[in-house]
């Protein structure tokens, strides 16, 4: 039986149609697979961030040729090795939760809630964040979506009553829910 390997591939640069087919390609060429991604075009910029697996020849073929990829498509890449260990320890300590988060736009938003999950050790595993206009004044509104891991040791009356205290303070409509 052969062992599958993972490693986490990121790539970013000016974006263009066939980004994600010539990487795709690249990886598949080489016997790897993808088993996750996460892909975002940002004011020009597109970044992609891939789990790659394959067994242990075709990891070795995707990071020796790398440059290749790099030169033939513009992008900055990268291929670090996944932890499956860490990663199997962190989801059974942990619950899965949805913040939903939307407010009038200002400074620091992030940096708050960010700072409060932090001193509660929940860990926020992704995060989408945009903004839009509101309906009749046309006015950024910031809006939020977060994935995070709740350990199972941190109070969930505690995590719900500090983000109703500082979602008060900045003006936030928020919700949390368990997945």
């Amino acid at each position: 039986m052969t062992t599958v390997r993972h490693a986490i591939l990121t790539a970013i640069g000016a974006d263009r149609p066939g980004l994600v087919e010539e990487v795709s390609q690249f990886i598949f060429a080489r016997g790897g697979n993808i088993a996750d991604s996460r892909m975002v075009n940002l004011r020009g910029q597109f970044a992609m961030m891939l789990l790659v697996g394959g067994d242990e020849g075709a990891m070795s073929d995707i990071l020796n040729d790398l440059p290749k990829l790099q030169q033939s498509s513009s992008l900055h890449v990268e291929l670090r090795p996944a932890s499956e260990s860490q990663a199997r320890a962190a989801a059974s300590d942990a619950l899965p939760y949805r913040l939903t988060a939307t407010a009038m736009d200002q400074a620091g938003l992030v940096h708050r809630i960010s700072h409060l999950l932090r001193s509660l050790s929940v860990n926020i595993e992704s995060m989408e964040t945009s903004l839009a206009a509101a309906p009749i004044t046309g006015a950024p509104m910031f809006e939020m979506e977060l994935i995070m891991s709740v350990p199972r040791k941190t109070p969930l009356a505690k995590l719900r009553d500090d983000l109703e205290k500082l979602c008060d303070e900045l003006n936030i409509d928020w919700q949390l829910s368990a997945m």
